[in-house]
């Protein structure tokens, strides 16, 4: 939860056509990743990749959506990399995490 209050006081996101068609090709919008980021997210893990920190959150839209969101921060933004549904799987653990206070 660390980084989710970071995300809540920027909440200053670079999008262009490369990430925007990466999140579209799952269906999702700029507007539904920015809001599961913005209301109360899950910091799933950290992870390294092409020399940068990346970060994986669950979080739910206004419409009640369910996404796993992951981004990197580049020059004080999020840089959304990609958004898909959460599977089955997934909304467990989220459900499982959220009643447990997370």
């Amino acid at each position: 939860m660390r980084y989710a209050l970071h995300i809540q006081l920027k909440r200053v996101f670079e999008w262009d056509s490369h990430n925007l068609k990466k999140i579209k090709a799952h269906g999702i919008n700029a507007a539904e990743v920015e809001q599961a980021l913005s209301i109360s997210p899950i910091l799933i893990y950290e992870q390294d990749a092409e020399a940068e920190t990346r970060y994986v959150y669950y979080g739910e839209t206004v419409g009640l959506r369910l996404l796993a969101v992951v981004f990197a921060e580049r020059n004080e933004k999020i840089r959304v990399i990609t958004a898909y549904d959460l599977d089955a799987s997934q909304k467990r653990d989220y459900f499982v995490r959220r009643l447990g206070g997370e």
